[in-house]
């Protein structure tokens, strides 16, 4: 997992693109859908932090995590749907508990078909602790397009616009607006896929110290297949992000470059139960020392589904 902000951020980009859901909308005939999942399991993190703060122990540690997740579709008519959730993430340290985190996460989304696009817009609410303690809160406005360029090419154009609020850290208070561009093709009756998206956002904070602007790029890669009889999917990711602060340090410009890598492994046991591996690195270069440093996570976790 990342860093509470950074998990937030994560959430949101995903849920807000998933292929599946560029699927669903077309192929689903049920009125009314729910699908959950939990997970329970161990991270290892060789540098504990809290990249909202740009706060690392330079301590590794390991954590129990349990997640959750519960979703509800709605197939209103053949055109029109809607789709909500909520999730949580508990994650608990076995020496850093001043690091210890819980996130949870609310949407609701409603998007309408036409011929070869579709048209939505969604809210999303999350609210994160930090040692058992109140620590942010962000609201999520979007509106988006999904355009079938072919029957294996989507291409999905966004704008966002969020709020957070810290519950003792005022001058950290924020509004971000944001664009992205998403394109996806599809492999093999949709059991492969490659994206890349492109973003950019302007975040403005209480405090200009913490005001920014990004610009970035993504690219992902996933594929299911068998193996030993089993049903799998490994799905790899790559993020990069550029941040201009509006004020530098000691007279040099604040040019901050985060760079993300992912690799998470499922082994479906059978059509409920499966076991998830996950490896991440980050390596985020700053002129502020507190922001200058790089980790690695790896994951274990024990999922059931329905």
């Amino acid at each position: 997992m990342m860093a509470i902000y950074s998990r937030i951020t994560c959430v949101l980009l995903l849920s807000c693109a998933q292929p599946s859901a560029m699927a669903q909308t077309e192929t689903q005939n049920d009125a009314v859908t729910v699908t959950g999942k939990a997970q329970a399991g161990m991270e290892y993190q060789s540098n504990v932090n809290i990249s909202e703060l740009e706060q690392a122990s330079g301590a590794s540690d390991s954590a129990t995590v349990l997640e959750a997740e519960i979703n509800l579709g709605w197939q209103a008519s053949e055109a029109l749907r809607f789709d909500t959730g909520y999730s949580i993430n508990d994650k608990r340290y076995q020496d850093a508990s001043d690091y210890d985190t819980r996130l949870q996460l609310a949407f609701i989304d409603s998007n309408y078909r036409f011929d070869n696009m579709n048209l939505g817009a969604n809210f999303y609410h999350a609210k994160a602790d930090l040692a058992q303690r109140d620590f942010m809160s962000l609201n999520q406005y979007s509106l988006y397009s999904m355009h079938n360029l072919s029957d294996t090419w989507y291409l999905r154009p966004s704008v966002k616009r969020s709020e957070k609020t810290f519950a003792q850290l005022e001058s950290r208070d924020a509004s971000n607006n944001g664009a992205n561009l998403d394109s996806y093709w599809f492999f093999d009756q949709g059991q492969r896929f490659v994206s890349v998206g492109l973003n950019y956002e302007d975040e403005a904070a209480q405090d200009n110290a913490f005001s920014y602007g990004a610009k970035g790029v993504s690219v992902r890669a996933s594929s299911k297949f068998d193996l030993w009889q089993l049903s799998q999917q490994l799905q790899l990711g790559m993020k990069l992000s550029l941040r201009d602060y509006a004020q530098g340090i000691d007279g040099a410009s604040r040019d901050d470059l985060h760079q993300q890598f992912d690799a998470k492994w499922t082994l479906n046991i059978n059509s409920h139960f499966a076991v998830v591996t996950s490896l991440e690195y980050g390596d985020y270069q700053s002129v502020l020392d507190s922001a200058n440093y790089n980790e690695t996570r790896a994951g274990l976790m024990l999922q059931v589904s329905f």
